[in-house]
């Protein structure tokens, strides 16, 4: 198959996933990612669409480079599958759009302001109608795909249920993520205290902090850890803000390379998230047989089995988080059984093989489709699709 992957020129977990079909595509079939170059414009990228011969289009977070209209054009042209790895097609990042019951309409919306005139002039309210219209005038044999359960159930109360959705969650590399042995010495970790670490990718400092939980875990860990576990250290990875409190290690960036290595090395792994469909550091810790504490957010209650591979807290609660803490640092040998189940449950859920196999399917069958639907119009053995008047989107460059 030719396979088109279109994403928006930015990181963390749906950039994740996006290359990594990439790279496992590219062994049997020929796909192209775009943006190719950071001077890429749609009318260039839609050229190439053409001289590619595309059979089929994977849109993922795409929103933020192209105008949303575009879903309109690029579904009529090839087979599209469109997979949402957050809220902003009906929403936006804000925590309450994660779960908020008003997207249909956003009238109601906490962001915006009160009274009819300015909640009509409200850009947020308005670009949500563009969103619908959007959902409604793209081609209905359009594939939905959710990473996580929760993702889909919600999709399914909004317009995106005209369109056939399905759930594949995000796949790791099993190999690279692994079981096997600690080195905190490469990371200035003490060697026999216990290691909580937590981990998020850049996402814009403030909103990140946020939307992550961390002043949540930083309560949890001084005001609920310590005072039990005194010797305990809370080690900070990635792009978030590390308090400058006792026993907090800010560690900086690490990299995929190294992340492993990292996992290892700890004795809990915890996310505080206040709002997330299926977070990825989740899943490499699982790989590497870590316990994992989390909160009961999202997708999160489908990756942690209470009890078995870790503990859910409530989010937004610094003493549950605390406790569910406590509970693993209390009993290694607890910890270590739960590492163990979490090993198998990512081998047995969130192999690549299996998520590269679920997306080809997909990819077969939407082909199939297409070309049947296709073959039908033409030999007259049903009617065209109706013909919709839509803005096509305007050229914007990187």
């Amino acid at each position: 198959m030719r396979i088109a992957i279109i994403h928006e020129n930015y990181g963390a977990g749906a950039a994740r996933c996006a290359r990594d079909l990439e790279r496992e595509l590219l062994q049997r079939h020929k796909v192209r990612f775009y943006p190719r170059e950071p001077a890429e414009t749609l009318d260039s990228m839609w050229a190439d669409l053409l001289d590619f011969n595309t059979e089929i289009v994977h849109l993922h977070s795409w929103y933020a480079w192209l105008p949303y209209d575009f879903i309109c054009r690029i579904t009529r042209q090839f087979p599209t599958c469109f997979t949402v790895h957050d809220p902003r097609p009906i929403g936006t990042m804000e925590v309450v759009c994660w779960t908020c019951n008003e997207n249909a309409t956003c009238r109601r919306c906490p962001l915006l302001r009160a009274g009819w005139r300015k909640l009509l002039r409200n850009p947020y309210h308005a670009e949500r109608r563009l969103k619908r219209q959007a959902h409604r005038a793209a081609a209905a044999d359009m594939q939905i795909v959710a990473p996580s359960e929760w993702m889909q159930a919600r999709l399914n109360t909004q317009e995106l249920s005209r369109f056939v959705s399905h759930h594949i969650p995000y796949g790791i590399d099993l190999d690279h993520f692994r079981p096997g042995t600690s080195n905190r010495a490469a990371f200035g970790l003490p060697e026999h205290d216990p290691i909580i670490l937590h981990v998020a990718w850049p996402a814009g400092r403030d909103a990140l902090n946020l939307r992550k939980g961390l002043p949540d875990l930083r309560e949890a860990f001084i005001d609920h850890v310590l005072p039990l576990h005194p010797r305990a250290r809370l080690a900070v990875a990635g792009d978030s803000f590390a308090p400058n409190l006792p026993n907090v290690l800010p560690l900086g960036m690490v990299g995929q390379d190294r992340l492993p290595e990292l996992l290892r090395s700890v004795d809990v792994f915890v996310t505080a998230t206040l709002a997330d469909n299926l977070p990825y550091t989740v899943l490499e810790a699982m790989a590497c047989g870590i316990p994992v504490v989390g909160t009961s957010v999202g997708g999160v209650p489908e990756q942690i089995v209470e009890g078995v591979t870790g503990h859910l807290a409530p989010p937004s609660n610094p003493a549950a988080l605390g406790e569910a803490i406590n509970k693993v640092l209390a009993d290694a040998g607890r910890a270590r059984e739960m590492g163990v189940a979490a090993r198998r449950i990512a081998e047995e859920k969130y192999g690549m093989p299996r998520f590269v196999r679920q997306y080809e399917s997909l990819f077969e069958a939407m082909r199939a489709e297409r070309t049947s639907s296709t073959g039908a119009a033409q030999d007259g053995s049903h009617g065209r699709r109706p013909r919709v008047s839509f803005a096509q989107p305007k050229l914007k460059p990187r």
